[in-house]
C-alpha cells in the first residue's frame, strides 16, 4: 500500500535532520583534525627552526674548529718540513712524500698525524736517513700497540738508541735485556723487534678501539681539510684588519 502525504513528509523530515546532524558532526571532525594539524605545524615549525639554528651554530663551530686545525697543522707540517731539510737535505718532492706517508699511516692506524710527525722527526734527527726514519717510525707504531707505551715515548726510545744509547730500549719492556741488545748489535735488535712486533699496529686499528680511533681521525681531517679551504679567506681578512 503507498504512503499517504503526512507519512511520507514525516519520513523526509526525519532524513533530513539524520543528514544535517551528520554534517554538523563531520564538520566538527574537520575542525578538530584541522586544529591538531595547526598544533602540528606550529610544533614542526618550531622543532624546524630549533633544528635550524643548532645546525647553523654547529656549523660556526666547525668551521672555526676547522681554521684552528688547519692552521697548527700547517705549522706543524713547515716545522717537519725544515727539520727533513736541515738533517737530510729532503728535497720538496721527498717531504711531500713523507707527509702522504704519515697521512696514510694515520688514517690506517688511527692516530692523528699531529703526534706521528714529531715522532718522524725524532727518527729522522737520529738517523739522518728518510728510509730508516719510515722504518723506525713504522717499528715504533708496531711496538706501542703491543706494549701500550706512547707512540713519542717508543720514537724517542729508538732514536736514543740510533744515537748509541740502547738503554731507553730495556725500559719499553720489549724483552730484551741490555746484554741481549749489545750482543745482537743495533741492526740485529731492530730486526728482532720487528719480527717480535711487526702487524701489532695493524691488529689495534682491527679492533673496535681501534675502528673507533681511525673514524675520529677520519673526522678530525675532514675538519681540517674545511679549516684548509676557509684559510685563505681568512688570510684576506686578516690583512684587511691589518
Amino acid at each position: 500500500m503507498a504512503k499517504d502525504w503526512r507519512t511520507l513528509k514525516l519520513e523526509i523530515l526525519m532524513e533530513t535532520k539524520q543528514f544535517v546532524d551528520d554534517l554538523k558532526k563531520s564538520e566538527n571532525q574537520v575542525q578538530g583534525f584541522s586544529g591538531k594539524m595547526e598544533k602540528f605545524g606550529k610544533m614542526a615549525a618550531a622543532a624546524f627552526a630549533a633544528a635550524a639554528a643548532a645546525a647553523a651554530a654547529y656549523a660556526g663551530k666547525l668551521a672555526i674548529d676547522g681554521v684552528k686545525a688547519a692552521l697548527a697543522d700547517e705549522a706543524a707540517q713547515a716545522r717537519l718540513a725544515k727539520a727533513l731539510q736541515n738533517v737530510t737535505g729532503a728535497t720538496n718532492a721527498q717531504i711531500a712524500s713523507v707527509e702522504k706517508q704519515i697521512n696514510k699511516m694515520s688514517l690506517a692506524f688511527g692516530i692523528a698525524d699531529d703526534e706521528l710527525r714529531p715522532s718522524f722527526q725524532r727518527l729522522a734527527t737520529a738517523t739522518g736517513d728518510l728510509t730508516k726514519a719510515q722504518d723506525g717510525l713504522q717499528l715504533a707504531l708496531d711496538i706501542s700497540a703491543a706494549t701500550g707505551k706512547s707512540v713519542e715515548a717508543v720514537s724517542n726510545a729508538l732514536g736514543k738508541a740510533y744515537e748509541g744509547n740502547t738503554g731507553a730500549l730495556t725500559r719499553l719492556g720489549i724483552g730484551l735485556s741490555a746484554a741481549e741488545i749489545k750482543s745482537q748489535g743495533l741492526e740485529g735488535t731492530m730486526r728482532q723487534l720487528a719480527q717480535t712486533f711487526g702487524g701489532s699496529a695493524t691488529n689495534q686499528a682491527n679492533t673496535l678501539e681501534g675502528q673507533i680511533n681511525r673514524l675520529r681521525v677520519r673526522f678530525d681531517e675532514a675538519k681540517e681539510s674545511v679549516g684548509m679551504a676557509l684559510l685563505p679567506a681568512v688570510r684576506i681578512f686578516s690583512v684587511l684588519q691589518a
